[in-house]
């Protein structure tokens, strides 16, 4: 079946900083509460990831994730409440764009 796609992002002057991986690391750390977890199911290296949250803390007007160094009982890392409204805002557009894209059949019906 064929169908429409449409990724988008977030950009500050010309850099990608926010869009399909970065929402997804950010809802997984939320519910892992640690960022090596979701960095590891998101099959993303730690480092990789850590960037990741740096970028997106640097970018934003307040933390979208704290990260708390280990120790005796480890580290982890929490998703603020700014963090969480910017999930909700990026899925719910997410959501207005799919369902604008799913009533434009048109192209799909000439690709046929």
């Amino acid at each position: 079946m064929k169908k429409i796609k449409v990724k988008f992002w977030v950009e500050d002057e010309g850099e990608k900083f926010y869009g399909p991986g970065p929402n997804e690391l950010l809802k997984r750390i939320n519910k892992e509460g640690s960022l090596s977890k979701a960095a590891g199911q998101m099959n993303m290296s730690y480092r990789k990831a850590w960037e990741l949250v740096q970028r997106l803390n640097q970018h934003a007007e307040v933390p979208l994730v704290i990260l708390k160094k280990g120790g005796q009982h480890g580290g982890g890392a929490e998703v603020t409440p700014v963090g969480l409204e910017i999930i909700n805002e990026y899925e719910s557009l997410q959501k207005k764009i799919d369902e604008l894209v799913d009533q434009q059949t048109d192209l799909i019906k000439v690709l046929k």
